[in-house]
């Protein structure tokens, strides 16, 4: 990469030094008074593209970034010789930007040559003799593609890297604890079903009863266990039933009278038994040749470590906005952390991260995440709760390990307070956006006095 970067910025600056001083001015005034036209009709274009509507619908991104290709626009056409590696570091943070993101390499390499073809009008139409116009065009149509293939590059090495750890996730994600985690929703599904049969026993109705896919095991499968045994047969089959049992239950659910009749809701019950026995069968088949290991897993806390947070969030991210589902997350420190560690010993702060640890895994859904972020700081991804239950769980978390009682080496019991940040995706699909937002609200809390649950909101 380095030696490509080098090759890079010696073309750069040899085609710089080529061009004549007059030629690149023109060129920077050019991009400097049509930059926003440019933009604007650049996203214009884009957007008409279907495939582009999955990356870039929002709102609030396509102001960000309409803006943000006005200076890169006025930045790549504008090059001096002493900027080279400013601009290269650039081209760097923007594929890193649409790494995050998601958007696929074609739709970025579709948008340079939208570019260069708006650029092309621009340039015809300016009051220059023919000669200069060619010369404009020549250096502004290869500044581009070296700030592309930088780009490219870029973005190709940060895929390649990205693509590993999505696998290394999944494979740990496999062998992490699954002995624990077939038992625990194998449970779910056995309390999902108990729930179901007792209701419609009782009172021939499904009551508030969740269909199988908003159920815990429902959402456990459809936001881990799916790309946990990724390309199994198995998982197809489970969708399938899902599927199936949902339709059968908002069908049920829109005749409240079905259940009166006995053959009838002996069927539905009989289909209920038959869905969830069928689920376990293919589970246990699923973890059946999984064995624990802890690669990829914090050693002290036993949560995931942070390795994996890209690929998490991406995934979210993208299911958040084609399933129109809530997504949010907490950031979360141990108040008073360093001086209870230069008081009471690193032996006793290992105790504290343990037993807090304990406590985030008990007061989230098997379909959430738990991170140790780093030191005493953790983040937790909540998938599908609205803005209530999220600082529901949050405050439910602060108490508990309020109630932790931990001793110090000379029996003094060591009080122990969380200050928690949240924030809700509002549908920008760049993660670090989310993390800034409760790292914000995290702030705000600590300000407070510590000990508290401090919600961002983009108004504050």
């Amino acid at each position: 990469m380095e030696v490509f970067l080098e090759r890079m910025k010696d073309e750069w600056a040899q085609l710089i030094t080529e061009t004549a001083p007059d030629i690149r001015v023109l060129t920077a005034g050019i991009a400097q008074q049509h930059a926003e036209m440019l933009s604007r009709e650049f996203y214009r274009i884009v957007l008409a593209d279907p495939h582009a509507e999955e990356y870039l619908t929002n709102e609030q991104v396509e102001k960000h970034l309409t803006h943000s290709l006005q200076l890169w626009v006025q930045e790549v056409l504008s090059c001096p010789a002493e900027n080279i590696d400013q601009a290269i570091k650039t081209q760097h943070r923007v594929a890193e930007v649409h790494s995050r993101i998601g958007i696929p390499v074609e739709l970025v390499e579709m948008g340079f040559r939208v570019l260069k073809k708006l650029l092309f009008p621009v340039i015809n139409i300016s009051q220059l003799k023919p000669e200069e116009k060619l010369a404009i065009y020549h250096f502004a149509i290869n500044s581009i593609d070296l700030s592309m293939e930088v780009m490219s590059r870029a973005f190709s090495f940060i895929e390649s890297s990205s693509g590993k750890e999505d696998e290394n996730y999944r494979i740990f994600s496999l062998l992490e604890n699954a002995e624990e985690e077939k038992e625990r929703q194998i449970a779910a599904l056995l309390t999902w079903e108990m729930d179901i049969v007792y209701k419609v026993m009782l009172n021939s109705d499904l009551g508030n009863s969740l269909p199988l896919s908003q159920a815990e095991f429902g959402l456990w499968f459809n936001h881990k266990g799916r790309h946990y045994f990724s390309g199994i047969a198995e998982v197809g089959h489970i969708s399938r039933l899902i599927k199936e049992f949902d339709e059968l239950f908002w069908e049920t659910r829109m005749s409240p009278r079905a259940l009166t009749n006995k053959t009838l809701r002996v069927q539905f019950l009989l289909q209920t038994r038959n869905t969830q026995s069928q689920i376990i069968t293919l589970l246990r088949e699923l973890f059946d040749e999984v064995s624990r290991h802890e690669v990829g897993m914090d050693v002290l806390t036993k949560l995931l470590n942070r390795r994996f947070l890209p690929t998490i969030f991406k995934r979210e991210i993208a299911h958040a906005n084609r399933a129109h589902t809530p997504l949010s997350m907490l950031i979360i420190d141990v108040d008073k952390f360093k001086e209870i560690n230069d008081t009471w010993g690193h032996n006793t702060g290992d105790e504290i991260l343990r037993n807090v640890s304990q406590a985030f895994y008990d007061n989230v859904r098997s379909s959430d995440y738990v991170f140790r972020y780093g030191g005493d700081e953790f983040l937790i991804i909540l998938t599908e709760l609205t803005e209530v239950d999220t600082l529901r769980i949050a405050e439910r978390i602060r108490v508990r390990v309020e109630k932790i009682r931990i001793k110090s080496p000379t029996g003094e019991n060591i009080p122990l307070s969380l200050s928690i940040g949240a924030a809700m995706f509002n549908g920008h699909p760049d993660y670090e956006r989310l993390i800034q937002s409760a790292d914000e609200a995290l702030y705000i809390a600590k300000r407070r006095g510590r000990n508290c649950v401090e919600l961002w909101r983009d108004t504050q």
